[in-house]
């Protein structure tokens, strides 16, 4: 059977573990990809440039179509679920053919989604037996099928969700991540080698798509990891290739087993050597972990800070302070290793005054560099409940989310009066200026409220973001030419689009 899998935005690892998975097990995968740099959420949307060059979803379904698929699978998160479904609607019009939708969207939601006419099947949790299922099953002309676990269908009356099958216990007995379907699509995106370790995430962040995984898999242990040895095997081969430059460990937290790190550290240097970078937590980094991953040679450690606020980090169900974010960055400065962090502007509670007090705490600690998000809330987190609760969400802007149509920031537009949304508008951008300004500058743009005069246009983040890979930054400027990749195939694609348009209307 042939699958073909339809997304946009970044690669995809869970796309690529289903579709090992599938031709692990004798089925044929497809790849249908849209860059959409420009709109997809992935940090460079510009909307006139989407306008002109990305393809409308009638040709997307177009391409699925030509693959002659047996099964349809899409990958949806809230940022690109619309044009998910606009896709998955033209593709529909155009053949009959089975269409399953996981992803953290739909696989929260998923008696919601299964509402929508083009969707036939909605994967929740891990999908990689599921789908196996759903193949079969289209094999069979019995795709209508309503007992398969993970799965939620139309049912007669009512939506029909199954309960989970057990998670994968041991990932060692999972086949290695079907790279080559992305790199085929994108060649460029060889040169930033993504991987994961671990499955799952301890850590119970109210405003995380990863906190409602317990939710989904009561009494399961939702934190797994693989051996060092099958990660080393995952590896090899492609550091043969030669083409690889980093490796970017896509854990929720990398750094949570100390012996685990210390066996990983002596093989990685020994036996691959590319430098790595991976994400960490201010309760998952001791003195210890921050050695071993020098060793290692790991050149970028991305801190999941998001706020300074200690009374917004218990509000959150996150636990930590100031000062553990201290530590934590001085362990990392103390064995030269760079780091930047993440922050969230808009969490519940949080205005301007917030942000001026974390932007002078990260001046101080000088991170290589400052990642800002806009608050995002996501279907089946205890933050979006929150939220209505307290009125900062109606209950249609809460529709809207739980549909797909908004991305971040939405609380601030037009669904409730907040009058600082201008003014954090601008304080994001000194975020991402920030590392490249010396802290008397930066100092001087907040005293008097001089940084009101920075534009609210997301055109000078981007530019940050270029002027830090233009410093020197090496993890930056890999990501900055890993995003160059996806933009010149955007922009490839869009020039052929605009040429097949222009023929067929003359």
């Amino acid at each position: 059977m042939r699958v073909t899998f339809v997304t946009t935005g970044l690669e995809h690892l869970g796309i690529e573990a289903l579709s090992a998975y599938l031709r692990a097990h004798g089925h044929e995968t497809r790849l249908v990809y849209e860059p959409r740099p420009f709109s997809s959420g992935s940090g460079t949307d510009i909307p006139l440039l989407a306008r002109i060059l990305e393809p409308p979803p009638e040709e997307t379904a177009a391409r699925v179509v030509k693959t002659k698929p047996d099964v349809v699978a899409f990958t949806s998160y809230s940022a690109t679920h619309r044009w998910s479904v606009d896709v998955a609607r033209a593709i529909k019009a155009s053949m009959k053919v089975p269409i399953v939708f996981g992803g953290p969207h739909v696989g929260s939601t998923p008696e919601r989604a299964i509402l929508e006419p083009a969707i036939d099947a909605v994967v929740e949790g891990e999908g990689e037996g599921a789908l196996l299922d759903l193949v079969a099953c289209a094999e069979t002309n019995r795709f209508g099928r309503r007992d398969i676990a993970n799965v939620t269908t139309k049912g007669l009356l009512t939506p029909k969700r199954n309960l989970p099958r057990p998670l994968f216990q041991d990932l060692d007995e999972l086949p290695f991540a079907d790279k080559s379907i992305f790199y085929e699509a994108v060649p460029a995106y060889e040169r930033e080698y993504y991987v994961i370790s671990r499955r799952g995430c301890p850590f119970r962040c109210s405003f995380c798509e990863y906190s409602t995984f317990p939710q989904q898999y009561p009494g399961e242990k939702p934190v797994r990891r693989r051996s060092v040895e099958h990660v080393l095997r995952e590896l090899r081969p492609w550091k043969a290739r030669g083409r690889v430059r980093k490796v970017f460990f896509w854990d929720p937290i990398f750094t949570l087993d100390n012996r685990w790190m210390a066996e990983f550290a002596e093989a990685y240097r020994a036996e691959i050597g590319i430098p790595f970078e991976c994400y960490t937590h201010p309760n998952a980094m001791n003195r210890e972990m921050a050695s071993l991953l020098a060793q290692a040679g790991c050149v970028m450690v991305r801190v999941g800070v998001q706020t300074v606020n200690s009374d917004t980090l218990a509000a959150v169900d996150r636990r930590g302070d100031e000062d553990r974010i201290r530590k934590t960055i001085g362990y990392l400065a103390d064995h030269g290793l760079s780091y930047s962090v993440d922050h969230i502007i808009g969490l519940p509670g949080e205005g301007a005054g917030d942000q001026v007090a974390a932007i002078r705490f990260y001046n101080e600690v000088r991170p290589t560099r400052i990642i800002a998000h806009w608050m995002t809330y996501f279907p089946g987190t205890t933050a979006l409940d929150h939220a209505r609760e307290r009125g900062l969400l109606t209950e249609q802007a809460v529709a809207r989310i739980l549909d797909g149509e908004v991305g971040p920031g939405y609380m601030y537009e037009g669904n409730v009066d907040y009058p600082e949304h201008e003014e954090l508008r601008r304080l994001s951008n000194l975020f991402d200026l920030l590392p490249l300004l010396p802290p008397a500058a930066i100092e001087w743009l907040l005293d008097a409220g001089r940084y009101r005069m920075l534009p609210t246009s997301s055109y000078l983040k981007q530019l940050g973001v270029v002027g830090l890979a233009l410093k020197g930054d090496p993890a930056t400027r890999e990501h900055v030419q890993h995003l160059l990749g996806s933009v010149a195939g955007a922009l490839a694609e869009g020039v052929r689009h605009r040429v097949r348009t222009s023929g067929a209307s003359a």
